[in-house]
């Protein structure tokens, strides 16, 4: 008996030694700076290298960076990080939102308990984050997007658009411009015949694109507007042997789709658009340590050390030495555009494919 006395206290012993000790260390990171980003779904490469940016340049400047995935693409999953995250008080949060609206309110909290807000690749409302980091220029690419359809088109027919999610700001104001410039009398003969959403996720957009060939069997294009989508339909495409009567188009990364981009019959894919979402994250880091040490100030009202105050326009300097510059966004709020869009066709995949 006297044993196992000894025994449970020398555990007791090493049980609180070791809550101790964790303790410590936990403190000790969160006194290192820590920030979180917050991407839009798991197993898809663009949200990967996008938080690999945002990571490389927290850590680079001696933070501690979490990197997190909702086990689900909603907008509920990435609520209950961001409360996680406010609990923990972490120094900054950059988020893809899922839902433009949904975030909001849990943003809004976070930014009360003074925790600074970056959206990046998908906006919330403007009052919920200090910045929107826009992976490129909206209106460009709905332009680009829909004079790649007619030219494949041929000036005329059907094709649709595979979306990701429904109440994705992003998403939607790409689809926004798209119609826009649908306007034009050029595209008079182009018929666009359904908007369907893949949600970000391989499976959903196999599925959907499936039914958009079965539902649509005159359709010659289906433009996609997310990574995972792209590839799901080049793959329905190729499954089905309809190269020749389908081409599939729209936002892509080179390493995914290298198989299926070429300018013969054969081929599925004969261009589409991407940028550099590693770029995208770091500059969403940068932009979140310097609201966070008070470097770049309120960019809504009174500037930092790098801007003007009281303008709707100033050029952001980063530590890297490249500079941006930050406007009032078509919602209200302060936004950056921290790339431009790549065109990848058959002369230029070789490339593009080592890239990303």
């Amino acid at each position: 008996m006297k044993d196992k006395r000894g025994l449970w206290a020398a555990a007791c012993i090493f049980m609180i030694v070791g809550i101790f000790v964790s303790s410590c260390y936990g403190e000790q990171v969160h006194d290192k700076g820590t920030y979180a980003i917050i991407m839009k779904s798991r197993n898809n490469w663009y949200n990967e290298l996008a938080s690999r940016g945002y990571r490389q340049v927290i850590e680079a400047a001696g933070r501690n960076c979490i990197t997190l995935y909702p086990d689900n693409a909603t907008a509920q999953e990435q609520i209950r990080l961001i409360r996680n995250l406010i609990h923990e008080q972490v120094d900054g949060i950059a988020v893809a939102a899922n839902d433009e609206y949904a975030l909001s309110p849990v943003l809004k909290e976070a930014m009360d308990q003074g925790i600074p807000v970056v959206t990046l690749d998908a906006d919330t409302e403007a009052g919920s984050r200090s910045i929107y980091v826009k992976p490129v220029d909206a209106g460009k690419l709905g332009q680009q997007l829909v004079q790649s359809v007619c030219d494949v088109c041929g000036g005329s027919g059907q094709w649709a658009i595979l979306s990701a999610g429904s109440r994705s700001a992003n998403q939607n104001e790409w689809i926004y411009w798209m119609k826009k410039e649908l306007e034009g009398t050029r595209y008079r003969d182009l018929r666009l015949v359904d908007i369907a959403f893949g949600e970000g996720i391989y499976e959903t957009a196999y599925e959907e694109t499936k039914r958009l060939l079965d539902t649509y069997p005159d359709m010659k294009v289906i433009c996609c507007l997310s990574t995972e989508g792209i590839k799901a339909a080049a793959d329905v495409v190729s499954v089905r042997g309809i190269e020749k009567d389908v081409k599939v188009i729209g936002l892509g990364l080179p390493g995914q789709m290298a198989d299926h981009i070429g300018d013969g019959a054969e081929d599925v894919c004969p261009v589409m658009y991407i940028w550099d979402p590693v770029v995208m994250g770091e500059v969403a880091a940068y932009l979140s340590l310097g609201l966070s040490n008070g470097e770049l100030g309120d960019p809504n009202g009174q500037s930092g050390t790098n801007g003007q105050s009281g303008t709707s326009r100033q050029e952001i300097k980063l530590p890297d030495g490249s500079s941006y510059r930050l406007e009032l966004g078509r919602g209200g709020g302060m936004e950056i555009i921290s790339g431009e869009p790549i065109r990848v066709d058959a002369d230029s995949v070789e490339y593009w494919k080592t890239q990303f």
